[in-house]
């Protein structure tokens, strides 16, 4: 399974570079952690507005992405990773997640996951 950045899902819904090939990758599937939706949100909102954040949001819960909740276990191992990998603790939390759910791969532009355990894809 892949794991999607927020950056993945949020280019998928406004008129960039990436959207067509983001689109795709959420048509293809794969996971997500609650907090890529909040990211995704923000990102949304100021690229569009805050009723079409809301609708694209709401339409990766109807998608076939599994969203993963962000709890207590999973925040405690970010925080570790986050110093074993130099990683911001957003970035820590969607690692910390793919591993955490056996992930073959991170799907994202985000440079910052290159070189870890898990591959990174661009979309």
């Amino acid at each position: 399974m892949r794991f999607l950045d927020s950056n993945v899902l949020a280019y998928a819904f406004y008129d960039n570079k990436f959207s067509e090939s983001c689109q795709r990758a959420i048509e293809e599937g794969g996971m997500t952690d609650a907090l890529s939706l909040v990211e995704a949100f923000y990102v949304l909102e100021d690229q569009t507005t805050r009723e079409e954040a809301q609708r694209c949001i709401k339409g990766l819960f109807k998608s076939n992405i599994t969203i993963v909740d962000l709890d207590l276990n999973l925040l405690f191992e970010a925080v570790k990773n986050m110093h074993r990998h130099a990683l911001n603790i957003f970035d820590s939390v969607h690692y910390t997640c793919a591993l955490l759910n056996d992930c073959d791969s991170i799907v994202t532009m985000d440079r910052d996951f290159d070189g870890l355990q898990l591959a990174r894809e661009e979309p």
